[in-house]
């Protein structure tokens, strides 16, 4: 039986014994799946950059922009351990480093995003990028030249101060054997979240050592909430003093799983009205997932996620329940189902985009 807003789910659950999904030793996928997902990827991708192309184009973010497709692309190229310039040239196709307005400051919807990719591939394909196209130097300069907006941004993962510690972390992980992005300069943003979480806990009288808010509400969720910030420092954690993580960072996120429904969901903020109704990754439980565990270690898991990649790749009508504002975008769209596709094939590696490093 199913109810307003959900599908019947017509798979069976996960047996160790019998499925066709997950290869013998189960870590992994079975050719026969992997098969299936390429297919998809082939398909989608070509209505993607033919029928759809006016809207990859709607503006250059990752969030619904054409940045989105470029990490796709992007992660394509890492997945085959393809550094050349040919494997990464297509990423070039859609960055848009010049029209970038310097007024956002996060990975997903502001220009860190964009700078933080253009960094990674400047120096990856080194002097053969083209012409017009800067080095990795200059974009990590303009990058890091985006502090200027820390003290007037929120602090959460969307717009705010944790998208753009993301952009940092981003860069230092994938240009290996060289501190592109100085620690000083990921400390000082570090900073300025935990400093603003103490400031407005001490306001609030809350339990909680560290509390943050965005418009006027204190957000638990992975988006704009506690749950976000709080994974984005613990990924942080080398550039945290060993006080700051045991007496802070640590009890918030105790605190913060005290916040659960009796069935396992949160709310969307805190003393919410919307009650046990929003199961999104902005806003409900999915969002906390990356927080608690890495759920890609267990075979249930990972074949569940299967299942629904699966349930992803077929049309069917009335499963779209209206079209999405970007139906091209990463996190709105097509490309978001392409980026799963991708991600999966590579499970040890799988991570949300924009979330996990």
């Amino acid at each position: 039986m199913t109810s307003k807003g959900t599908f019947e789910n017509h798979y069976d659950d996960y047996n160790k014994d019998v499925n066709n999904i997950l290869n013998v030793s189960k870590d992994g996928l079975s050719e026969k799946f992997l098969g299936k997902l390429q297919n998809f990827k082939s398909c989608k991708l070509h209505i993607l950059t033919t029928k759809m192309e006016s809207d990859i184009f709607y503006d250059g973010t990752i969030y619904t922009g054409s940045a989105g497709l470029a990490l796709y692309h992007f992660m394509c190229a890492m997945g085959k351990n393809d550094n050349s310039y040919e494997g990464l040239k297509t990423v070039l196709e859609y960055i848009n480093i010049e029209n970038l307005k310097g007024r956002r400051i996060s990975f997903l919807c502001g220009d860190a995003g964009p700078l933080a990719l253009a960094t990674v591939i400047s120096y990856k394909i080194g002097t053969t990028r083209p012409n017009n196209f800067p080095d990795y130097k200059t974009l990590a300069q303009r990058l890091m030249s985006l502090i200027s907006l820390l003290n007037d941004s929120p602090d959460e993962l969307l717009y705010g101060k944790s998208g753009y510690l993301y952009a940092l972390l981003f860069v230092n992980k994938h240009i290996t054997g060289k501190e592109v992005i100085p620690a000083s300069h990921i400390e000082k943003v570090i900073l300025a979240i935990l400093k603003s979480g103490k400031h407005f806990s001490t306001q609030m009288k809350s339990d909680s050592p560290l509390l943050w808010q965005w418009h006027d509400k204190i957000y638990l969720g992975a988006a704009h909430g506690m749950a976000g910030i709080l994974y984005m420092l613990l990924q942080a954690r080398e550039y945290i003093n060993v006080t700051e993580l045991r007496s802070f960072i640590k009890p918030t996120i105790d605190w913060l799983l005290n916040q659960r429904f009796p069935n396992g969901n949160f709310p969307s903020s805190l003393n919410s009205s919307s009650g046990d109704r929003l199961v999104q990754w902005c806003h409900g439980a999915p969002g906390f997932v990356p927080l608690w565990l890495l759920a890609h270690q267990e075979p249930l898991h990972l074949y569940r996620a299967c299942c629904f990649m699966e349930w992803c790749a077929v049309e069917r009508s009335g499963t779209e329940l209206h079209r999405p504002d970007r139906p091209a975008s990463l996190f709105e769209g097509l490309v978001g189902r392409l980026y799963l596709a991708e991600d999966i094939t590579h499970i040890s590696d799988a991570k949300f985009p924009a979330l996990c490093l």
